[in-house]
């Protein structure tokens, strides 16, 4: 996340910025052809995170259930795939930076407040 973020663009620029392991068309074809789509990305040595995009009917309507696991678990209901998309993204950039900047939810260690971010080598 650049220093110079505000505050209220934070969660914008984190969807913005952090990329899938694969295009948005080809998400949206694999979901035509299969109803979901699925993919995991190893992002640090022995940290994989693990994506799932489905069609899903709630309420009559037809939604995208997203799914996002590392060692946290995210999921929301979306109307649009664009906003599916973004939400995944968010997560993986939420997922990366809190365990960048606060240590990773399963460890012993006590809490920190102080930032211990380091560039990742993530392709874009």
């Amino acid at each position: 996340m650049p220093a110079d973020a505000k505050r209220e663009d934070f969660f914008e620029l984190l969807a913005k910025e952090t990329p899938l392991p694969e295009s948005p068309d080809a998400i949206s074809k694999e979901i035509a052809a299969k109803g979901a789509w699925e993919a995991s990305e190893e992002w640090r040595i022995f940290t994989v995170t693990n994506f799932k995009i489905s069609k899903i009917e709630r309420e009559g309507k037809s939604w995208f259930r997203v799914e996002v696991r590392c060692d946290h678990e995210f999921s929301c209901h979306c109307l649009t795939l664009e906003r599916a998309i973004q939400m995944a993204r968010l997560y993986q950039g939420i997922i990366g930076e809190s365990i960048y900047q606060l240590g990773w939810p399963s460890s012993e260690e006590k809490p920190t407040t102080h930032n211990k971010r380091v560039e990742r080598t993530r392709k874009k």
